[in-house]
């Protein structure tokens, strides 16, 4: 178990309960005490907990802790259909990179035999961790609590992968290009669509009246643009004529 899994583990069970003690945790993940003080420190660091001797409790201001579970929570049925729609495009043994959203997260639920998936999402690498079906990569590093992906050396190796699609969202489209919350998120997408047979942007029409701080692409650079209804007219001018919509 990966410990990022692990920490999601306990603040479900801190969720829960509103108070843990470092044996209940060690009893309830079969590890080691020591394992469970580095993950209590870790935890207390990020100022998810507040710690106390021998165990933790929910932050005086706070009354519960984004997890996994509540993340999916955001999946609305619109996220859902585009995730259907887009679970399509997959085929046996194809090689694909997954980006760290909501709607990508969905997608991965279901796959074809021998597949092999590379992705730097956290909630990604906690859906396949146990369909044996799929040969899974997590890219390691630094953890972005916020958006819940990794960032770190591990991601050289997008450079010497030719994937057969590469899924990838989008925090807001604004004058036809695909802008991202974080510049790291952006470094991770740009690698893996370098080598991109086919480049897969899904999300909801609603992007378009957002922006974020960095652009990743052009979203007529895109084979596939996968949403939830008909573009308008003035969209549709946006995506330009190669781009294959799907609604």
């Amino acid at each position: 178990m990966y410990q990022e899994q692990r920490l999601e583990k306990i603040l479900e069970l801190l969720n829960e309960k509103g108070q843990v003690s470092a044996k209940e945790v060690v009893e309830y993940l079969g590890v080691s005490r020591d394992t469970i003080r580095r993950d209590f420190r870790i935890l207390g660091e990020r100022q998810d907990v507040q710690r106390t001797h021998g165990g933790l409790i929910l932050p005086k201001d706070r009354t519960n802790i984004s997890s996994y579970k509540e993340r999916l929570r955001e999946l609305t049925p619109s996220k859902a259909q585009i995730a259907l729609k887009a679970q399509k495009l997959l085929k046996e043994e194809g090689v694909y990179f997954v980006d760290a959203s909501t709607i990508t997260t969905k997608i991965v639920e279901e796959l074809p035999k021998n597949t092999k998936v590379y992705s730097h999402s956290l909630d990604v690498a906690i859906t396949v961790s146990e369909n044996e079906n799929v040969d899974f990569h997590l890219l390691g590093g630094e953890f972005f609590k916020k958006q819940r992906f990794y960032y770190g050396n591990d991601i050289e190796i997008l450079k010497s992968i030719s994937f057969d699609i590469v899924f990838t969202g989008a925090a807001g489209i604004k004058g036809g290009g695909i802008t991202l919350d974080d510049y790291e998120d952006v470094v991770v997408k740009k690698l893996a669509l370098e080598n991109a047979k086919i480049k897969v942007l899904v999300a909801e029409l609603s992007k378009f009246d957002k922006d974020a701080n960095f652009i990743l692409d052009k979203i007529s650079n895109f084979d596939y643009f996968i949403t939830d209804k008909k573009p308008s007219e003035e969209i549709m001018k946006l995506l330009g004529k190669d781009i294959q919509i799907i609604y």
